[in-house]
This record gives C-alpha cells, sequence and structure tokens, in this order.
C-alpha cells in the first residue's frame, strides 16, 4: 500500500503536470472565451473523463492497452475534424450578441465532446502515464483502493486546474467582451481550428 507521503508526492505530481500549457488547456480557454463559463466547465468535464479512461487503461495493464492502439488515428482524425468544424461553426456565428450564445443548446454537448475526444485522440498521454505511475504504484499489485484513488486526485487535479483556466478567462473575457466580442470569437475560432489542424498534421507525420 502506498504511504501519505507518496500520495501526497503523487497528487503534487499530478497538479503540476496538469497545470502546463497544453492543447487541452487551450481548448478550455477557447471554449470559455467564446462562450461562458458552463461551456469551459463541459470542456473540462470532457477533458476529465478522457485522462480518466487513459489513466485506467495505465493501471490495468498493457495487455488491455494493446487493444486499443488501432483505434487511435481514428480518434485523433475524428476529434482533429470536430475541433475543425467547431472553430468554422464560431467564426460563422461571430456576429451574433453573447446573449443569444446560451440559447443554443446543441453546443452545450459540443463542448464536451470537444473536450473528451481531444484527450482520447493524444496517445501520448497514454504512453506517459505507463511510465509515470511505476514512479508511485507496483502496478503489478495494485489494489482497487488505489485505483479509486488514483482516479480522485486526477478528477481533482486535473477538473480543478482546468476550471481555474476557465474562470480565470471568463472573469478577464467580461471585461473586454461589449467591445471586442468579435474578435475575440474570431480568434477563438482560429485557435480551434488550429488545434484540429495540428491533430491532423501529428497524425499523418505518424506521431
Amino acid at each position: 500500500m502506498m504511504t501519505i507521503q507518496q500520495w501526497l508526492a503523487l497528487g503534487f505530481a499530478m497538479l503540476l503536470l496538469a497545470a502546463l500549457p497544453s492543447l487541452s488547456v487551450l481548448t478550455v480557454v477557447t471554449r470559455s472565451a467564446s462562450l461562458g463559463l458552463g461551456h469551459g466547465a463541459l470542456t473540462t468535464a470532457g477533458i476529465v473523463l478522457g485522462d480518466c479512461l487513459w489513466i485506467l487503461l495505465a493501471l490495468v495493464g498493457l495487455e488491455q492497452v494493446s487493444q486499443f492502439e488501432s483505434w487511435l488515428p481514428l480518434l485523433r482524425a475524428l476529434s482533429g475534424s470536430y475541433l475543425i468544424v467547431l472553430g468554422i461553426e464560431l467564426w460563422r456565428s461571430r456576429d451574433r450578441v453573447r446573449a443569444e450564445l446560451p440559447l443554443k443548446q446543441t453546443s452545450q454537448p459540443a463542448s464536451f465532446l470537444a473536450g473528451l475526444l481531444l484527450t482520447l485522440a493524444d496517445q501520448k498521454a497514454l504512453l506517459f502515464y505507463l511510465g509515470f505511475f511505476p514512479t508511485f504504484l507496483n502496478l503489478e499489485r495494485i489494489t482497487l483502493q488505489e485505483i479509486a484513488g488514483v482516479m480522485a486526485i486526477a478528477v481533482g487535479t486535473i477538473g480543478g486546474v482546468k476550471l481555474t483556466y476557465v474562470w480565470l478567462t471568463v472573469q478577464g473575457q467580461q471585461r473586454l467582451i461589449s467591445r471586442h466580442q468579435r474578435w475575440l470569437q474570431a480568434i477563438a475560432s482560429g485557435l480551434l481550428i488550429t488545434i484540429g489542424l495540428l491533430l491532423w498534421l501529428q497524425l499523418i507525420g505518424g506521431r
């Protein structure tokens, strides 16, 4: 069983890793800036679920992981295409007033899926977890209690950090929205399309 010191070290390490700039952070910030707090939170929920799935695969073993490798290119292509479509839709709606945006309920599932698909498309996250967890855990003798503990830490650290980004983005954006909404949405649209293209370039490059 892990000691309290090991649990604290694991939690601190995952907190620092979650705070590093990444495509997931950029996606959260983009959705928050363009559609508000609720959509940023939904994107965060998708990212957390995706990370938890990768963590679970890393903890249960390489045999189970190998069964999902053939799906990784498809997930990356799907995620990249989906983010590009979201960026195009946001570009087309950049002239709408902000008050109209929350009424578009169909964009709420889109925010969740954007976070989930982006995370599942990144097989580097799985490779990282496979190398990261043996530092703290004995994966050959891991218990259900330890798996539950790791999941709880992941939800708390990844979700907490991403929601902090959401809150900071919305607070800063509210000061500018009245005068610069059109430009903010155009920038957010460009970022979403750029993220989608980066995923496609990684797929084409075989990375």
